[in-house]
Parts: structure tokens; C-alpha cells; sequence
């Protein structure tokens, strides 16, 4: 009796062991993550407006996508193309710049007529908490498999920003993923996909806006086959880039210098109607604020321009008309302006925002409480050491 005792102990042992190895990376991903301190998020300030259309150059818009996927990995991800198929699709819509954002992997193909950049989509968790690493040095290949709370998602986030020109929150509101009052307290980030392929989050963007976070759109399909039109030109991203290298573009993003296009869905759309709503897409002609004034001027008649502020609230809504204003008032910490033209297309336009100089402050704060960091740490080790003496005790 007290052999099979043994026996099944040490059977029990060997399970756990071998588990134990294969999970190793997992769990000191989470015992070493560190504990960070949250101060109250600030909601922008000041007597000026940092407007990043303010000397905007009218007829220097790039039509671009900066997430999507190619077969990689030995077709063990979920993409389907080539590099050369996937760029040839976008061309032939008029895309001026196709970055494919393959998971965990820099994909170095590039082509002589658009700028090359290199960008991946980093995560491997099961809730897609997931980020776009634009200008990308190398790959991170830390990730937290499980759950993630708000000191896992910051640090990805600030290792990410040391790898990386510039980083992107994706899709936050797919799985829940990121809910709306983390973007309370994250920061570290530049750029927020507003506009996904299958997801809109604007909730979480008012979220993140309302509490002073300098997060500026992007709007991306995030297709994965170019084997089906209707899955190509969902989101698209406009910058404006008087000139067209690779950091003058990027510069633009982050500057908020951009606007993103949310196309009418259609589940069955041939090639030819993507083409024809791609040659509908319109552009502003002036964008100004001016004695606390914002003033939007668009090309063709809009059926609707909102302006929306603090905590999404819709603050003035004008209806058929190519232009619009709004009063800024002292309550308005950001003010942003969404268009639907007559076709139904949705046009997102960055927010204008207050500060106290000619920029917007970029507010850091979250910091790495070093004390709860080795408390946590060492309450950890503690445990684990506990349990694997109390195991050994009871096979010997």
C-alpha cells in the first residue's frame, strides 16, 4: 500500500514536473511582472488648443493600412496570402502605403514604390489584448497568456515603447479586451485603432481622450485574406504627408495628422464597388480653431457632422451641410468631429485638445512601485518554495 503510494506521488510529480517546464516561462512572466502605482488621470488643460490639422497641406493625403496579416509561421496563424498578393489587393484600391503587421514577426517585405516600415502585432493571450508596434527594432516575446490586469497591460506596453518608434493599442474592444477605464490610467501608448476590420471603440476612445490621454486614431482592416473584396477597405487611415519617407509619415501619425474612414459594410462587395467607393472618398479643406472656434470645411456636402466631447457626449450635430462650427467651451477639455456623408461613409477626425503651450502634455501616470514589486515577489517565491518542500517531504 504505502509502494503504490509512492508510485502514484511520484507519477504525480512527473506530471507536474514536465507541466511545470513547459509552463516556466508563463509563470515568471507573471511572478516578475512588475507593481505599478496609478495617480488620478488629469483631463487636457489650458488656454490654447493643440489642433493637429492646424497647417494641415490640402492636397497631401497617403492612403494607408498598417494592420493586416500574411501566411506566416508555416501557415500555423490565421493569414492566408502572400506578401506579394496582399500588396497587389491594396494597390489596386489605391492604397498608397500596405504595412502587413504579421503576429509576433517583422515581415521584411518591401516594395521600391511605397515606404517600408517595419511593424508586427505583438500578443499571444487568449483574451487578444494586442498592440500594433510601429518602427519596430525587434520582436518582444513577453506576453501574459492568461488574464491581464492593468499593471500586466502597462508593462507590455513600456516594453513595447523601448522596441519601438511608435505603439498602438488594437481592436480594444474585441473580447473585451481592454475595457473602457483602463484607458483611465494605461499611458505609454501613441496611436489608438479606433476603427478595426470587425471592431469600432470609440467608447474606449472618449475613455481615454476624457482622461487627458494623448491618443491619437488609426484605423486599420486587419484582414487576414485578400481572397474576399468585401473584407478589404473596411478602415482606412489618411495622412498628411507632404513628403513621403518613412519618418515623415510616422511623424504624421503620431502628430495626429490623420484621419481615419469607416466604409459601409457589404458582405458580398466585388472588387469593382470597392473601387467605386474607394474613388467616393472626399477630404477637408480647412480644419481651423480660431477665437475658441472650430471650424470644419469638407469637400462635399456631409448628411451629418457631430462634434463630440468629454465622455462621447455629442455636444451639436449639423445636418446637410459641406461645413460647421462649434463653440469651444470652457467646460471642453477635447472636442472631436465625426462626418457621414450621403453614401453613408463614416469620417473620424482627431480631437482638438487643450494644453498649456503649443503641444499637448503627455501624461505619464503610472510609475513601478519598487516596494509592492518585492513584496509581490518575494511572497511569490516564498509560496512556491513552501509547496515544493511540502512535495519532497511527502515523496521522501
Amino acid at each position: 500500500m504505502k509502494s503504490a503510494r509512492k508510485i502514484w506521488l511520484f507519477t504525480l510529480l512527473s506530471v507536474a514536473g514536465i507541466t511545470g517546464v513547459c509552463l516556466l516561462p508563463v509563470v515568471w512572466f507573471y511572478v516578475t511582472c512588475p507593481v505599478y502605482q496609478f495617480d488620478d488621470p488629469q483631463p487636457f488643460a489650458g488656454p490654447a488648443f493643440y489642433n493637429p490639422y492646424q497647417d494641415m497641406t490640402a492636397d497631401a493625403w497617403m492612403k494607408c493600412v498598417f494592420h493586416l496579416h500574411t501566411k506566416s509561421w508555416m501557415g500555423l496563424t490565421n493569414g492566408e496570402n502572400t506578401h506579394a498578393e496582399v500588396t497587389d489587393a491594396y494597390r489596386q484600391l489605391g492604397f498608397d502605403v500596405v504595412a502587413v503587421s504579421d503576429y509576433m514577426r517583422i515581415n521584411r517585405g518591401r516594395l521600391p514604390d511605397m515606404p517600408y516600415i517595419p511593424v508586427y502585432e505583438h500578443g499571444y493571450n487568449v483574451k487578444k489584448v494586442h498592440q500594433l508596434a510601429l518602427g519596430a527594432g525587434r520582436v518582444v516575446w513577453r506576453d501574459y497568456f492568461f488574464w491581464q490586469s492593468l499593471h500586466h497591460k502597462q508593462h507590455i506596453l513600456d516594453i513595447l515603447k523601448k522596441n519601438s518608434l511608435f505603439v498602438a493599442v488594437n481592436h480594444p474592444s474585441m473580447r473585451s479586451s481592454y475595457l473602457p477605464d483602463d484607458f483611465k490610467y494605461l499611458s505609454g501608448y501613441d496611436l489608438f485603432e479606433v476603427q478595426n476590420g470587425t471592431h469600432l471603440s470609440e467608447k474606449a476612445w472618449d475613455a481615454a481622450l476624457s482622461s487627458g490621454r494623448r491618443a491619437w486614431l488609426i484605423a486599420n482592416d486587419d484582414a487576414h485574406s485578400v481572397n474576399y473584396p468585401a473584407r478589404l477597405q473596411r478602415e482606412v487611415t489618411f495622412i498628411n504627408v507632404p513628403k513621403t519617407s518613412t519618418n515623415d509619415l510616422l511623424q504624421q501619425l503620431a502628430e495626429g495628422v490623420a484621419f481615419g474612414v469607416h466604409f459601409p459594410r457589404q458582405k458580398q462587395a466585388s472588387r469593382d464597388e470597392k473601387l467605386r467607393e474607394a474613388a467616393a472618398v472626399s477630404f477637408p479643406v480647412s480644419i481651423q480653431v480660431q477665437d475658441d472656434t472650430l471650424r470644419v470645411v469638407w469637400r462635399q456636402v456631409m448628411r451629418q457632422i457631430e462634434f463630440i466631447g468629454d465622455n462621447g457626449k455629442v455636444l451639436k450635430i449639423a445636418t446637410d451641410s459641406d461645413a460647421a462650427s462649434y463653440a469651444i467651451g470652457p467646460e471642453d477639455s477635447y472636442i472631436r468631429v465625426k462626418l457621414t456623408s450621403p453614401d453613408a461613409m463614416v469620417y473620424y477626425l482627431n480631437p482638438v485638445v487643450r494644453c498649456w503651450g503649443e503641444d499637448p502634455v503627455i501624461q505619464r501616470i503610472s510609475h513601478v512601485d519598487k516596494r509592492k514589486t518585492l513584496q509581490k515577489r518575494a511572497a511569490i517565491a516564498l509560496v512556491f518554495g513552501l509547496f515544493a518542500f511540502g512535495m519532497i517531504r511527502r515523496v521522501i
